[in-house]
């Protein structure tokens, strides 16, 4: 059974997270329709409001019945825990602007087959990962590159204070590769960024985020703009700092 909603004033949203890694990345702009009338179908990546903190998500439709819509990031293990009404969702992604380029964010069957072959790629890609994880975690725990880093490239962590709960991020130039949320253990790093950060220094709560300790520049920012929608959900591939996650 397909569901239809109610129509939605959304129209754009900045994209944060990894969960939709790589058809999505952070600082991508989102064009948003809403659905009026017309089906939710599988394969769809929509905007919805989280049943867990009232944030904005974005995710993929894996399925649409009697009981509800379930959804999962592209760059996720499992489908998210939730059920959604189609109350709950704003609209669909069309399109995604990055940097001077936009291009089309295909749905339904299209949609589907896109969310098949990351799948298949991260599947690829962590078979090779275990082969490598145990040097890669010996040069990160030696923190050889971090001193050959410029000062202008060190690491820095951002606080951001939205919804019901505070994200650290961890920023190396514009880049964000790492992100601390209230609901993991630890930190989560891409790869093959550990090689450039001293652990040691990261703070552990957001309460630590207005201090400035080692190699890191931390900066409070008090709220994230009301047109952020955060692609939440654990990454498949996430290099838990203090964790048993795979990694990226």
């Amino acid at each position: 059974m397909m569901e239809t909603r109610q129509s939605a004033s959304l129209k754009t949203l900045h994209y944060i997270g990894p969960s939709m890694n790589p058809i999505l990345k952070a600082g991508d702009r989102l064009q948003i329709i809403s659905y009026d009338e017309g089906k939710i179908r599988a394969g769809d990546v929509i905007v919805f409001i989280s049943p867990r903190d009232g944030s904005k998500v974005v995710h993929r439709v894996s399925s649409v019945s009697s009981q509800g819509i379930k959804t999962r990031g592209d760059n996720c293990d499992q489908v998210d825990q939730w059920v959604l009404d189609p109350k709950q969702v704003l609209g669909r992604v069309t399109r995604a602007q990055r940097r001077n380029r936009r291009r089309r964010i295909f749905g339904g069957l299209l949609g589907r087959l896109c969310a098949a072959k990351v799948r298949v790629i991260h599947a690829m890609d962590s078979r090779v990962s275990c082969l490598l994880r145990p040097a890669y975690d010996e040069l990160a725990k030696m923190s050889i590159f971090v001193r050959f880093l410029p000062a202008q490239m060190r690491p820095r962590v951002i606080s951001f204070d939205r919804a019901a709960r505070t994200e650290l991020q961890l920023l190396l130039g514009r880049r964000v590769i790492g992100r601390w949320l209230p609901e993991r253990t630890g930190w989560s790093i891409r790869r093959p960024f550990r090689l450039f950060v001293d652990e040691a220094s990261l703070p552990e709560n957001p309460g630590k985020a207005s201090v400035v300790r080692g190699q890191l520049s931390i900066v409070k920012e008090e709220s994230l703009p009301e047109n952020t929608a955060e692609a939440s959900g654990v990454p498949p591939e996430a290099d838990q700092v203090s964790g048993g996650n795979k990694e990226l």
